[in-house]
């Protein structure tokens, strides 16, 4: 199929920026380079006070610059920018990161060719910054296809940034992206989706993702257990049964929740405390086994197993 001709976009590409110049003309080139043509991008400006605009602005017509007056939360950035999205399916990139070529030429075959899928995630490389440039594959097995619901429950492997997925999915939800969320607005929508639709996977690495101090991910990293929570409320009161299905697998969240609380404690050097979070799910497995174990001694030996678990070798 040709797609260089259509009027339409085929891709919409949703750029969320915040004062992200350092990288941003990257990312966006990261666009301009796929192999795949028929695309735009939603590049919302938060109301940056950099020269994001500049950078922005100097590319042609594809990209769609829209500026905020005033700064958001990020998924109230996200939902401003969906609403400005013409294209049949929908895509994310940050601002720091940037796609391989070939990226939305490999999904887009995949969506075309499938209607039985919604949702397509890939693979992808992680920079560790700022001590390496070094490329370190994200997933080293191969991940769930098809109706994956369930087991994103127990293991959530996708990274946003290489999603695409059909806007008409989107079009049946009430609220997208949820605005009370800072971390975890991406895993709470898909999710949902994923409740009723599909997802396909390829292996190829197709995002270049950079990892940092500065990302909101670590900054507010003791967000995570009540978000989680919070989503998983969220999730039950989408169906009646959902607590009878999953009972299973809402333990085993409840473990990671529990995870999380005692990750912030050992933050704040809190043995104790990260101790009785972990002491109800210490024979869940081996690997929480081990942590619950690792509060016992000083806190350098919960930090190399957080260290071993960056580089997916402990999990």
């Amino acid at each position: 199929m040709n797609h260089l001709d259509s009027n339409t976009p085929s891709v919409s590409i949703i750029m969320n920026c915040l004062d992200c110049s350092k990288y941003l003309r990257e990312a966006i080139d990261s666009v301009y380079a796929q192999t795949y043509k028929n695309w735009e991008i939603i590049f919302w400006d938060n109301a940056s006070s950099d020269n994001s605009a500049e950078i922005a602005r100097s590319y042609d017509k594809r990209l769609k610059y829209f500026r905020g007056e005033e700064t958001v939360l990020l998924y109230a950035a996200r939902n401003l920018a969906l609403k400005e999205t013409e294209g049949e399916f929908i895509s994310f990139l940050d601002c720091d990161d940037k796609w391989l070529p070939q990226k939305l030429e490999k999904q887009i075959y995949v969506l075309e060719n499938r209607p039985d899928i919604d949702f397509i995630y890939s693979n992808y490389f992680k920079i560790i910054m700022p001590r390496s440039d070094r490329l370190i594959l994200g997933l080293k097995s191969k991940q769930p296809e098809g109706s994956v619901f369930e087991r994103f429950l127990y293991h959530y492997p996708v990274n946003l940034q290489t999603v695409v997925l059909r806007k008409a999915v989107l079009n049946k939800f009430d609220t997208l992206f949820d605005e009370k969320l800072n971390l975890s607005g991406d895993y709470d929508l898909f999710m949902r989706v994923l409740y009723n639709s599909k997802a396909a996977y390829l292996h190829d690495p197709l995002l270049i993702y950079r990892i940092h101090s500065d990302m909101c991910s670590i900054r507010f990293m003791s967000d995570y257990p009540k978000e989680n929570s919070y989503i998983i409320e969220k999730l039950k009161r989408m169906d009646p049964f959902f607590e009878i299905k999953y009972k299973a697998v809402i333990n085993y969240v409840n473990a990671k929740i529990s995870y999380w609380e005692a990750r912030s404690a050992m933050a704040n050097a809190s043995n104790k405390k990260a101790r009785e979070y972990l002491s109800p799910y210490k024979l869940l497995n081996f690997n929480f086994f081990i942590l619950y174990l690792a509060t016992f001694f000083p806190k350098k030996i919960w930090d190399l197993l957080q260290e071993i678990k960056m580089r997916n070798i402990f999990s």
